[in-house]
């Protein structure tokens, strides 16, 4: 499930990493999360999208998705996907 919402310790286990490298990285905004009450939380696909080196909103973004619209703009569910999107 790419949208399973991770603690510090279990995506330094699934990065095979210690939880300070992870800490670091969501402190700095390389890695994707939101601090809540004092404790990290990240979810699978930032991790993955970290790991792959593709900006999350890429990532969630899948070709069924999106579509080219007439004027060239990336479109997503009928809509002008914010940021980039794949087309």
């Amino acid at each position: 499930m790419d949208d399973e919402i991770l603690t510090v310790e279990e995506a330094a286990a699934l990065l095979k990493s210690s939880p300070d490298v992870v800490l670091s990285l969501l402190m700095s905004s390389e890695l994707a999360g939101r601090n809540i009450g004092g404790d990290w939380r990240t979810t699978r696909r930032a991790l993955v999208s970290f790991v792959d080196g593709v900006p999350l909103q890429m990532a969630c973004c899948t070709p069924d998705m999106c579509r080219t619209s007439n004027t060239g703009m990336a479109m997503s569910g009928g809509r002008a996907a914010s940021g980039r999107c794949c087309s």
